[in-house]
C-alpha cells in the first residue's frame, strides 16, 4: 500500500512541476502515469473496495496538485495588519477550490477506472482523455468555474510549443497530455509484464507524439508573420492602488486625478489607446449608469480626452444603475432601503471626443465574490451564511452578448475583457468573432500580494492571443502590464509593484483562426463521446439489475 502512496506522491508533484511559472511542462507528459499504474494493479488485485482506493488515492494525488499550484489564493488579503476576518476568507476561498476541484478530478478519475473494467482497455483509455476534457469544459461554463488547472494551461510558459492551439485551442493541449501519458504507460505496463516488443512500440508512439507536435509547433512559431491591417499606439497604465486600503479611503475624484495624471505622462502626439485597469475608479463611490454622458466622472474623463482629441480612453470602474419601481427588474438585483432596486456592475468603458459612452459589463465573474453560485437554489438554502465566510449573498449583473468596443477615430476594434475573463478560450473567441482585431485585458491582480497568482495570469493571456492571433495587452493595478504578440511573445511589461506606464505598438488583425471560428471543438466532440459511452455504462448496469 505504502508504495501506491509513494506513486500518488509522485503524480501529484510531477503536476505541480510542470506549472507555470517555475515548472518544466514536459513532466505533465508522465504525471498520470503513477496514477494510471496504480489503477491498473489495483484493477487486478484479489482485495476488496478497489474503486474507494483508487478513489482515495488519486484524491491524495490531486489535493498535491491543487494545494501547491495555487497556494497563491490563501495570500488574498492585505499583506500587512490583516484581520482575522480578511485571513478566514482567504483560507476558506483556497480550501474550497483546492477540495472541490481534487474531488472532481479524481471522481473523473474513478469514472475512468468503471468505464475501463466495463468495457475493456481500448475503450476505457479512450474514455479518460474524453470524461477530463468534459470536467474542464464543466469548469468553463459552471457558476463554479475555476478553470485554472485546466491541463493545456501547462504550456503558458512555452508557448512556441503550442501554436496550434490555433487550430485546436487549448482544450487540445489536454487531449495531447492525456494521450501521450497513456501511450508511455502502457509502454511501461507492457515491460513490467514482460511483453517487451509491445512495450518499445508504445513508448516510441508516446515520444513521437510529444515530439511532432512540438516540432510542428516551432515550424508555425518561425514561420508565422504578424498580421497588420494597421498599427495603433497604445499607453497601458499601472497604478499601483491598493485595492485593500488605499482604495476606499481616497475619495474618488482623487484616484481618478491621479489615474488622469498618469496617463498624460504616457500621451504622445500618436497615442490612440490609453488602456487602465479593472475597477481603476472611483473607490468607495460608483459611475451611474443611468444618464452615462453625465456622469460627473465620465465628464472628467471626457474633459481629459478633449485635450488629446485622438485618443480612445478605455478604463474599468465600478457602476451602478437605479430602478424606480416596486417589482424586481431582473435576478441580480439588489432591493434598496428608500425603495426602489439597483444593480451593480465591474464594467469597461471607452470614452473619445466624437463617440458615444461605450460599456461592457464583465461576465465571467469570480464566484463567491462577484457572483453567488445557483442563486435561485442555494440563496433560499444558505441565507446570509456566505457572509460570514466573506461571500456575497448578491451577484453583479452582466451581459448576454460579448461586445467589442469601436470608434470613428481609427479602425481599432477592442475586446474589453476584464481580469478572471481572460482565461476562458471559447469565451474570448466570441469577440474576436465579432469582430474585434485586438484583445485589452483590464485586470487586477494585487489581491494576492507578490505570489505566483498574477504571474500565472499574465502566462495564460499567451495562450489568448495564439488561438486567436490577437495582439493582447494587459493593464493590471499593480502588475504584470504587457504587450503580448501574435505568437504568444511577452513584447514588453512592466515589472509587479511599480507605478507607471507603458507605451507599445498593437498589430490589427481581422483574419480568424480554424479555432475562433469553430471554438472548441474538441469539447463537443468529447462530451458526444462520453456522453455516448457513460449512457451505455448505466443501460448496462440497469439491463444487469433486470437480469
Amino acid at each position: 500500500m505504502w508504495k501506491s502512496v509513494l506513486l500518488a506522491l509522485i503524480a501529484g508533484l510531477l503536476f505541480v512541476l510542470s506549472w507555470p511559472i517555475n515548472g518544466f511542462s514536459l513532466l505533465v507528459f508522465f504525471a498520470f502515469i503513477p496514477l494510471l499504474l496504480i489503477e491498473r494493479q489495483f484493477s487486478e488485485a484479489e482485495f476488496g473496495k478497489k474503486g474507494l482506493k483508487i478513489f482515495g488515492l488519486s484524491l491524495f494525488a490531486f489535493l498535491i496538485f491543487n494545494m501547491l499550484t495555487y497556494s497563491w489564493l490563501s495570500h488574498a488579503h492585505p499583506e500587512t495588519d490583516a484581520t482575522s476576518s480578511e485571513l478566514q476568507q482567504a483560507w476558506f476561498a483556497y480550501l474550497f477550490a483546492v477540495i472541490v476541484n481534487s474531488l472532481l478530478m479524481s471522481l473523473a478519475f474513478l469514472f475512468f477506472h468503471k468505464i475501463r473494467l466495463k468495457f475493456g482497455n481500448f475503450l476505457g483509455y479512450a474514455f479518460l482523455p474524453m470524461i477530463w476534457i468534459c470536467l474542464e469544459k464543466l469548469h468553463l461554463n459552471w457558476d463554479f468555474a475555476w478553470p485554472w488547472l485546466n491541463l493545456g494551461n501547462a504550456f503558458a510558459s512555452f508557448h512556441k510549443w503550442v501554436q496550434w492551439y490555433s487550430v485546436t485551442g487549448a482544450l487540445g493541449g489536454t487531449l495531447w497530455v492525456i494521450l501521450v501519458n497513456e501511450f508511455l504507460f502502457l509502454g511501461i505496463n507492457s515491460f513490467l509484464e514482460h511483453q517487451k516488443a509491445w512495450g518499445k512500440k508504445m513508448l516510441i508512439l508516446g515520444i513521437f507524439t510529444i515530439l511532432l507536435p512540438i516540432g510542428g509547433s516551432y515550424i508555425m512559431y518561425d514561420n508565422y508573420v504578424e498580421k497588420s491591417e494597421q498599427s495603433v499606439e497604445v499607453v497601458l497604465l499601472q497604478p499601483k492602488l491598493d485595492p485593500y486600503r488605499e482604495k476606499y479611503q481616497l475619495s474618488g475624484e482623487q484616484i481618478l486625478m491621479d489615474l488622469l495624471n498618469l496617463a498624460q505622462k504616457g500621451i504622445t502626439d500618436s497615442t490612440q489607446f490609453v488602456i487602465a485597469p479593472e475597477t481603476a475608479f472611483p473607490g468607495l463611490d460608483n459611475v451611474v449608469l443611468n444618464d452615462v454622458e453625465s456622469d460627473y466622472y465620465i465628464q472628467r474623463i471626457k474633459e481629459f480626452v478633449r485635450y488629446h482629441p485622438q485618443v480612445n480612453f478605455i478604463s474599468g470602474m465600478d457602476a451602478v444603475k437605479f430602478f424606480n419601481q416596486e417589482e424586481m427588474p431582473n435576478p441580480t438585483a439588489i432591493e434598496m432601503r428608500n425603495g426602489g432596486w439597483l444593480n451593480h456592475y465591474n464594467a469597461v468603458a471607452q470614452l473619445n471626443t466624437k463617440d458615444s459612452v461605450q460599456i461592457y459589463f464583465k461576465s465571467k465573474l469570480v464566484v463567491g465574490v462577484e457572483l453567488f453560485p445557483y442563486m435561485s437554489v442555494l440563496k433560499p438554502l444558505l441565507g446570509d451564511a456566505m457572509l460570514d465566510f466573506g461571500g456575497s449573498v448578491n451577484s453583479l449583473t452582466t451581459q448576454k452578448e460579448r461586445s467589442v468596443f469601436s470608434n470613428t477615430l481609427n479602425n481599432g476594434k477592442v475586446a474589453p475583457l476584464v481580469c478572471y475573463e481572460s482565461i476562458f478560450g471559447e469565451f474570448v473567441s466570441e469577440f474576436v468573432k465579432n469582430g474585434a482585431n485586438f484583445i485589452s485585458v483590464s485586470t487586477n491582480d494585487s489581491w494576492w500580494g507578490n505570489t505566483q497568482g498574477h504571474k500565472q495570469f499574465l502566462e495564460y493571456a499567451k495562450l489568448r492571443a495564439i488561438e486567436n492571433r490577437r495582439d493582447v495587452v494587459r493593464a493590471a493595478n499593480s502588475g504584470i502590464s504587457a504587450f503580448i504578440n501574435q505568437r504568444g511573445d511577452v513584447v514588453q511589461s512592466l515589472p509587479y509593484d511599480e507605478k507607471g506606464f507603458l507605451r507599445g505598438e498593437v498589430h490589427l488583425n481581422s483574419e480568424l483562426t480554424p479555432y475562433t471560428k469553430s471554438g472548441d471543438v474538441v469539447g463537443r466532440i468529447a462530451l458526444l463521446v462520453a456522453g455516448v459511452m457513460t449512457a451505455f455504462y448505466f443501460m448496462s448496469l440497469i439491463m444487469k439489475k433486470k437480469d
